[in-house]
């Protein structure tokens, strides 16, 4: 089956997936719910629409570059939580920063087809887990006729002017047979339902390299 692959590259991403108001924390890598998001933004469609047809392709990630997990401390001002008397609440934010990925969704060609046409032209603003954190670099890769593992594992490694490549790449991949359970796989936006999925860690050697500048 064909694959859609995208390029998710910025100083700083956040991709949390069981977060609480005080505490927003963030995975490695990209969540499903964050990407399927971020093709809702695309395409322009609300968050009372469903997404049964988002949920149901398959989707990996090539980590191109380990990002450092980094936290922000903030403060909300005058929270009416108990709805008598205002708080300042205290709030860790975890995020991602200068991380690399490849993102690929396996799945109808038709469908496949009108999501990266949406990313050539989004509706709206497109956006990396928060709406400050932009992507640095066009998401838009294509879609290549290729099964989703060898379509990241073949797919071109930009070096961005770096000294050192890395030997070998990880990859985060949805298989039956996974092993890692993640809860990301959004069922209902508003009443903030999530799926389960399984997910298993492999590796695959660096593919042909392009510089391009660095960004």
């Amino acid at each position: 089956m064909p694959t859609l692959l995208m390029r998710l590259r910025a100083p700083m991403m956040s991709w949390g997936d069981h977060s609480q108001f005080g505490h927003r924390d963030s995975r490695r890598e990209p969540t499903k719910s964050a990407v399927i998001g971020l093709l809702c933004a695309a395409l322009g469609r609300p968050r009372w629409e469903s997404v049964a047809d988002l949920a149901v392709l398959k989707m990996g990630v090539r980590v191109n570059q380990e990002g450092v997990l980094l936290k922000d401390y903030h403060t909300v001002q005058d929270n009416m939580r108990d709805k008598n008397k205002a708080h300042t609440t205290l709030s860790d934010r975890f995020y991602m920063a200068d991380a690399d990925y490849l993102v690929g969704l396996e799945g109808d060609s038709a469908l496949l087809g009108r999501l990266d046409l949406a990313l050539q032209s989004p509706c709206w603003q497109l956006y990396l887990g928060r709406k400050s954190f932009i992507p640095s670099r066009p998401i838009r890769l294509g879609v290549v006729d290729l099964p989703l593992g060898l379509a990241l594992s073949e797919a071109a490694y930009e070096r961005r002017g770096r000294k050192v490549l890395p030997t070998r790449l990880r990859l985060v991949l949805e298989a039956w047979d996974g092993t890692d359970v993640r809860q990301d796989v959004p069922l209902d936006w508003l009443g903030r339902r999530f799926g389960r999925r399984l997910v298993k860690t492999d590796y695959c050697d660096l593919p042909e390299v392009v510089c391009t500048f660095p960004s």
